[in-house]
């Protein structure tokens, strides 16, 4: 009797809020945020095999053809006319909280198989000034794909006004989501050997951003707290948010390599400025989804802006012989960044001005060791190497961990101690290098 109550309440609260103003409640069909910032999971991909087995340990040791994509000052100590191409195979996986519980979660993964670096490089030796390096790559920044539906959850103990409950407090609505996000740079890198000790580089970008999202929100009212919702159909369809883009922005890297002891410590610095992108959002709300009153359909363009996170760091590279070298890499990622100009009041209150989310910047730490074995009776070494990465949690999550609305919808991730492997081999003219 008691869920009965509730049920019948909300509908007769809704019914007369909806028959007061019909317009109005229409145009609150929800108080639709333009993306669900849970999505954006920045993670940077390792554009070369070695430095992704060295733990990402990079920043100092950029002295191969994966330099212009790391640190370009790197590319004044090639010798030779070098290219590479460098593949990826990934998994990542999350959980998403789903409707048929409090505690009920889903896991949802994602694959990739891409291409993460191409490139042409040509050194100085082979210029009129000896000074100079040049590098043209292609490289995969960021490549994350997921789809995944989860089912509505109501909480119909929740007591504040129509407006505030379909605006999300209190509820899960169901969803059916398909993202792809993906940033591609196109980029020119130059080095200057300074002196014999320092070189400095810097790499233009023609940063291409891919970003596609449909969610389709799935919300009926009636569904009472411990009770199993209603599959998510064309019946309970709430609303629809797309968005299709493809936009192109320039970037820059600014890099430095000195030689501090002679051609055994190396020091590298790295600054990377990344674009900001206007997006649109679209979101159409279904006259149907409300399941108490037939409400006008409304459509909305609401616009936002997507900044990908800046970065510096420094690393140092220390050759303790000719076969052992060790690595070590600091790194800052301002993931406050994607948080820019947003609103942060994700979930309507009294105020209107509360920050129910966060995400703080993160300092990276890579360290990574290499072994390299010489078999001088087939011309052939073989590296072995290991690594190490400290991952802060970056992930947009909730202020208030009391809240459980928004401690369900938007988790804090805490940091994650990654542990790297690689090989290959070196024969003549051609390396070969796995992680």
């Amino acid at each position: 009797m008691r869920g009965s109550f509730h049920a019948l309440q909300f509908i007769l609260v809704l019914a007369a809020a909806v028959l007061s103003n019909p317009v109005a409640a229409g145009a609150q069909c929800a108080p639709t945020l333009p993306l669900n910032l849970s999505y954006l999971r920045i993670d940077f991909i390792q554009p070369g095999a070695r430095q992704a087995a060295l733990g990402g340990a990079f920043i100092g040791a950029a002295q191969d053809v994966t330099a212009a994509a790391i640190n370009p000052a790197g590319l004044a100590y090639l010798r030779n006319v070098e290219a590479t191409l460098q593949q990826r195979l990934g998994h990542h996986e999350f959980d998403v909280a789903n409707g048929l519980g409090r505690d009920d979660e889903i896991t949802v993964g994602d694959h990739n198989f891409d291409q993460t670096l191409a490139g042409v490089f040509l050194p100085g030796v082979f210029l009129p000034s000896r000074r100079l390096s040049f590098a043209l790559f292609r490289q995969a920044a960021i490549d994350t794909y997921y789809n995944f539906e989860t089912r509505q959850f109501l909480d119909s103990t929740f007591t504040g006004t129509p407006e505030l409950t379909l605006g999300g407090r209190g509820h899960y609505p169901g969803r059916q989501v398909n993202f792809d996000f993906e940033l591609v740079h196109d980029a020119f890198s130059v080095a200057f050997k300074a002196t014999q000790t320092l070189s400095v580089g810097v790499t233009v970008k023609n940063s291409t951003l891919n970003f596609n999202l449909q969610e389709r929100l799935f919300l009926d009212p009636q569904v009472l707290d411990g009770q199993r919702p209603r599959i998510n159909s064309d019946t309970t369809l709430y609303s629809i948010n797309t968005i299709h883009t493809r936009k192109n922005k320039f970037s820059y890297s600014f890099g430095l390599m000195s030689n501090l002891l002679s051609d055994r410590l190396f020091f590298g610095a790295v600054f990377n400025f990344n674009p900001t992108y206007q997006l649109e959002s679209n979101v159409y709300c279904l006259a149907s989804g409300l399941g108490v009153n037939d409400l006008p359909a409304t459509t909305e363009t609401l616009p936002f802006k997507l900044s990908i996170p800046d970065s510096y760091g420094f690393g140092f590279y220390f050759l303790l012989n000719s076969r052992v070298r060790f690595s070590l890499d600091v790194q800052r990622i301002e993931y406050s960044d994607l948080l820019s100009g947003h609103n942060v009041d994700v979930l309507p209150d009294s105020g209107g001005a509360s920050r129910d989310i966060t995400v703080s910047d993160g300092t990276h730490f890579h360290t990574g060791v290499e072994w390299l074995f010489i078999l001088p009776q087939l011309r052939l070494s073989v590296p072995m190497r290991f690594g190490a990465h400290l991952n802060p949690g970056h992930q947009v999550h909730r202020v208030n961990a009391e809240d459980e609305y928004l401690n369900r919808l938007y988790p804090d991730v805490g940091a994650r101690l990654h542990f790297t492997f690689g090989t290959g081999f070196t024969l003549k003219n051609l390396m070969f290098d796995s992680a």
